[in-house]
């Protein structure tokens, strides 16, 4: 849908509420987009997505719960790609780059160095068909394309991440199945699979990792008395 002559509306996603009322009240203020709805999470993302349709969902990456290019995804296969994502983040990554083009979003910016204008022109700009990425996440695609390796976390499907989080949150492997629908030896397999592929020894090394890389929040990890091994779960 070309929304270039009209007001484009916006779903907006960040978990800190008070932060996203306040984009919202300014984005309204300056006429040139219209803010829909209000979410707190990924889920919420999808949800208020697929109940108000509008051009464009302008939503954090770093939030507690659903992974937020799951949500991208989600969002882009039940709305028929009607909708479109721009992803906004205060905490850019390389390997947010990276999984933001492989979900399928329409852009990235910073909310360090975009004014409320800039933001109005990226927003109104994807959802007239385009892609918009801040100046120094676009200058750092350039710079990716010619470093060797690229991050670990691109290894890492859907599914091993969500696996990730749960064990960060203190789940045995059989509560994440239970949780995710999976088989006890699907879990771990999912566990043994990403040791594999990040060329990591043991799960207090894993979590550590994902929390260096974001992937989850380090308040969240579950340290074992006196330095132990977390118990691998399935006992």
């Amino acid at each position: 849908m070309n929304h270039e002559n009209i007001r484009p509306t916006v779903v907006l996603v960040d978990d800190d509420y008070a932060i996203a009322e306040c984009v919202a009240r300014c984005l309204n203020h300056m006429a040139e987009v219209e803010v829909v709805a209000v979410g707190r999470h990924a889920q919420a993302a999808v949800a208020l997505a697929t109940e108000h349709r509008p051009a464009v969902v302008l939503m954090d990456i770093h939030m507690p719960g659903a992974d937020a290019f799951w949500a991208c995804q989600e969002i882009l296969t039940q709305t028929r790609q009607e909708t479109r994502v721009l992803f906004y983040t205060g905490f850019p990554r390389d390997h947010y780059l990276d999984r933001a083009l492989s979900a399928g979003a329409s852009g990235m910016v910073s909310k360090h160095s975009e004014s409320m204008q800039a933001l109005c022109t990226a927003i109104r700009h994807v959802a007239n068909g385009g892609t918009y990425y801040s100046p120094e996440l676009a200058s750092r695609f350039v710079e990716l394309e010619n470093e060797a390796p690229r991050s670990r976390v691109t290894t890492l499907a859907h599914r091993e991440i969500e696996v990730l989080r749960l064990l960060a949150l203190g789940r045995t492997n059989r509560e994440i199945g239970d949780e995710l629908g999976i088989s006890l030896r699907s879990v771990e397999k999912e566990v043994s699979d990403m040791k594999q592929k990040l060329g990591l020894n043991s799960t207090n090394e894993l979590l550590i990792f994902a929390a260096r890389e974001e992937l989850i929040y380090p308040e969240l990890l579950m340290t074992p008395a006196n330095g132990a091994e977390p118990v691998e779960a399935g006992a």
